[in-house]
């Protein structure tokens, strides 16, 4: 196997980290986890049921993240989802099928970026729910309003620190080839220096922009923005060296 041999440290969130570390560990490596963050709910859900309350009002739903979906699915219950669904990626697509419902728009760049590509120009009297982060990049929302929709942003999870472990106690006492992160979230704000042999992977280019701006440039950026893209790219820059 090709990482036999190899360390990776993983960070997405321990409920999250399935998909990612099953497979590493095909590929021969070690893993070890240290989750930087985790997902709690919103501190109300009154704005989410409300919007659910009134879902047939709107043109679309849409979705940035398997979070979101996850938590505002659950959140719905019986109800039943029959307008269409904008999803920015394969990922976020995989998780809506858990209730058997499929995107009708999927954009063909993994990231804000492409479901502004994919989206109208002119978007007047279009009502678009929201459902994301209590945190997250403004670009989509103020981009679509600037075009002429209503968008309802509504909180459905939030991420929080980690309680236990610390990246650097791990580096402390381990010798790890490379570390990955899968959100701007997870990267500890004072994670930077690194040593100079351990690799930073990313899963895209909005991840990438934040450990950029917290001091190191990632050596692995996958093409696309899903786990098995970040595993073959890791997989590839490892054996490289």
């Amino acid at each position: 196997m090709e990482l036999t041999g190899k360390t990776v440290l993983i960070t997405r969130a321990a409920r999250q980290s399935a998909e990612l570390r099953s497979q590493l560990e095909e590929r021969g490596a070690r893993v070890i986890e240290c989750p930087t963050i985790q997902i709690v709910p919103p501190k109300t859900w009154k704005p989410v049921d409300d919007a659910i309350r009134r879902l047939n009002t709107y043109q679309w739903l849409l979705f940035t993240s398997a979070n979101a979906v996850e938590q505002f699915m659950d959140r719905m219950g019986n109800v039943r989802c029959t307008i269409p669904i904008a999803v920015v990626g394969s990922a976020t697509a995989a998780k809506l099928s858990e209730w058997d419902l499929k995107p009708a728009l999927l954009p063909k760049e993994f990231r804000a970026e492409g479901l502004l590509d994919a989206f109208p120009e002119k978007m007047v009297a279009v009502r678009i729910l929201f459902p994301r982060a209590e945190v997250a990049r403004e670009l989509l929302p103020e981009e679509l309003r600037r075009r002429g929709a209503t968008v309802d942003v509504v909180s459905v999870y939030r991420t929080v620190k980690a309680q236990l472990g610390s990246i650097r106690e791990i580096l402390e006492s381990e010798t790890v080839d490379c570390i990955v992160f899968t959100s701007p979230s997870a990267i500890p704000d004072d994670l930077a220096p690194l040593p100079a042999n351990i690799a930073v992977a990313v899963i895209g280019p909005v991840t990438r922009e934040a450990a950029q701006i917290l001091g190191f440039g990632p050596a692995i950026v996958p093409v696309q923005s899903t786990i098995p893209a970040l595993v073959e790219a890791i997989r590839r820059h490892l054996m490289a060296d």
